[in-house]
């Protein structure tokens, strides 16, 4: 008997290209509540940032277009994380809205234009 592998995601983890990996790391601290939990290259050209599990990869190394990049992470809390991020002057461009489609969502945008939404289901 042929025993079948038991494949089962855990999560995804996107990449955004920025144009200064530092400076990136000081945003999604400061202005995004994320923590940085990884660091490569001297000067910093990769890092991990994450908040509550949620991870997301900013690097420096040309693998893809600063502000050309963009994710979409679901939550819990959606109107408390909209308020944080008005309040931390977090450039949002697309208002929080009740979608057609069943999701409670914005969408924000890093120093470099990459974007985030950020949805929960209603």
């Amino acid at each position: 008997m042929t025993v079948q592998p038991q494949i089962s995601f855990k999560s995804v983890m996107p990449s955004c290209e920025v144009s200064d990996v530092s400076k990136a790391i000081e945003f999604y601290k400061e202005m995004l509540g994320f923590d940085c939990v990884f660091t490569n290259g001297n000067p910093v050209s990769f890092a991990i940032m994450s908040r509550d599990g949620v991870e997301i990869c900013l690097g420096s190394q040309g693998a893809g277009v600063p502000g050309k990049n963009g994710c979409y992470i679901k939550l819990s809390g959606v109107d408390d994380l909209y308020a944080e991020y008005q309040k931390n002057g977090v450039k949002i461009v697309h208002t929080l809205k009740t979608e057609e489609y069943g999701m409670k969502e914005f969408m924000i945008e890093d120093l470099d234009g990459n974007t985030i939404n950020f949805g929960e289901p209603v």
